[in-house]
């Protein structure tokens, strides 16, 4: 009589593959597909079982070794939806450094622009996962694809092969979470009295030149590529003059970002943001954030320059020792304006306060009187007066507030010369002010208690 023999069957720890090894049998012993299926069923090895190996063990008698019989399948994991863009909102803008020294103006980007119906993005769906399995049948949940939200912005549509297409030419960017195309106002020559003063909602792109007496105003960014004259510039956001300004002394240059520029001469510049800039001739300078001008050429000569958060500059003054005068830090007017303003926000604090028990009485000779006093003169006046000083409240403490935050971002602020000062220059930092009457190499400014002490630029 044949008997069947048994074959050992071992799986790895992770059920992912199983193994059998046949024991030379006693004789009159062997071994039946039919056996070693049942020893693999006896395991719980029900998936992924290769027919073919287990008859060419039996064929091939191999006794003692151990082979793989049954694998599972591996999860393949889905991947989530993602957009491919052929736009760059991520460029930098501040001007490149040469190996030189000097500065590249022309390196700086200001826009990215598109024209009408192309495409912005392309959306790749998710892709599905695919759940793996042991050889006990077990299950292996593959992680699911995720798709994502539509883009959301404007100036811009979808179409139905998952493709975002501009619906106008313009400068496209992104603001949070947002894509955003924008009206571009380009001239491709000069801006001069002919073409009439720009007053745009958007962005102004000027590739000539800007000559005296025109206005240009924009919500965005103004660009221009050539020289800039006597003219008034007015932007919401940056300022970028690939050339420079020759101001003659009639100039104004006002923005709420910042600017850069190759050269500023006889020029009135009010800042929100930081300037960077190689020089600043006879010009008057408000700047709410910091001066950099650490070119090789880099020098503020004559005039007033205030960079609230401080100034870095290669060049101070000149070896004809014209007068220089250079601020950091919150100006002595700036505490003053807050002093006040404090004061001004108790009084009408107080002043509400005293309106509100004046109406408060009204209302009790109401309620004991049985009277209306609605159309009462005095509760009439009272209640102008109240509308009147809670507004002016609100804008007092708002105003207080951002000089606050003003004062704190200027904490600190000193004024670097790279290279040297010049005799004739007056550096003032807050309310203290150093006469310089000798020439002083490299030194960082910065104030000390009462005074304006020097240390090497660090």
């Amino acid at each position: 009589m044949v008997t069947e023999e048994k074959p050992i069957v071992r799986m790895t720890a992770d059920s992912m593959e199983a193994y059998v090894m046949l024991i030379t049998p006693d004789d009159g012993g062997e071994y039946t597909i039919e056996s070693l299926q049942k020893a693999l069923d006896d395991r719980g090895v029900k998936y992924g079982i290769d027919e073919a190996a287990l008859t060419e063990l039996i064929d091939e008698k191999k006794y003692g070794v151990e082979t793989l019989v049954a694998q599972g399948t591996e999860p393949v994991d889905g991947k989530d939806g993602y957009y491919d863009y052929n736009f760059n909102c991520n460029f930098d803008k501040k001007p490149l450094m040469r190996p030189d020294g000097t500065v590249d103006y022309w390196s700086v980007k200001s826009i990215e622009s598109v024209v009408q119906d192309q495409v912005i993005a392309e959306y790749h769906p998710c892709v599905e996962g695919m759940d793996g399995k042991t050889v006990t049948g077990k299950p292996i949940p593959a992680k699911r694809g995720r798709e994502q939200l539509p883009l959301k912005g404007k100036g811009f549509e979808r179409r139905d092969d998952n493709t975002y297409v501009a619906l106008m030419s313009g400068k496209i960017e992104t603001q949070n979470d947002r894509v955003v195309i924008l009206p571009v106002h380009e001239l491709s020559g000069n801006a001069d009295l002919s073409s009439g003063n720009i007053d745009f909602h958007g962005d102004v792109v000027i590739h000539g030149s800007v000559e005296s007496g025109v206005i240009v105003k924009a919500s965005g960014t103004i660009t221009v590529d050539g020289i800039v004259e006597a003219c008034t510039l007015e932007a919401g956001k940056d300022i970028i003059l690939r050339s420079g300004m020759l101001g003659g002394n009639k100039a104004s240059v006002k923005t709420k970002g910042n600017i850069t520029a190759k050269f500023f001469e006889f020029t009135c510049i009010e800042c929100a943001g930081d300037i960077r800039a190689d020089v600043l001739m006879d010009c008057q300078v408000q700047c709410f954030g910091k001066i950099i001008m650490n070119g090789k050429r880099g020098s503020i000569i004559g005039g007033l320059t205030h960079g609230v958060c401080g100034i870095e500059v290669t060049t101070l003054g000149n070896d004809a020792e014209k007068k220089t005068v250079i601020m950091a830090g919150a100006s002595p007017e700036g505490y003053a304006k807050l002093r006040q303003l404090e004061k001004t926000i108790q009084e009408l604090s107080q002043g509400l306060a005293q309106i509100e028990e004046g109406l408060r009485k009204f209302e009790e000779l109401e309620k004991a009187r049985g009277v209306s006093y609605k159309d009462d003169p005095r509760r009439v006046t009272l209640l102008r007066i109240k509308i009147r000083d809670t507004a002016t409240l609100a804008h007092s403490k708002e105003e207080a507030k951002q000089l606050r935050n003003l004062i704190e971002s200027a904490s600190g602020a000193c004024v670097t010369v790279l290279r040297g000062t010049y005799p004739g220059a007056v550096i003032q930092i807050e309310d203290t002010k150093l006469l310089v009457q000798n020439y002083v190499k490299a030194a960082e400014f910065y104030k000390l208690q009462d005074k304006i002490k020097t240390r090497e630029c660090s």
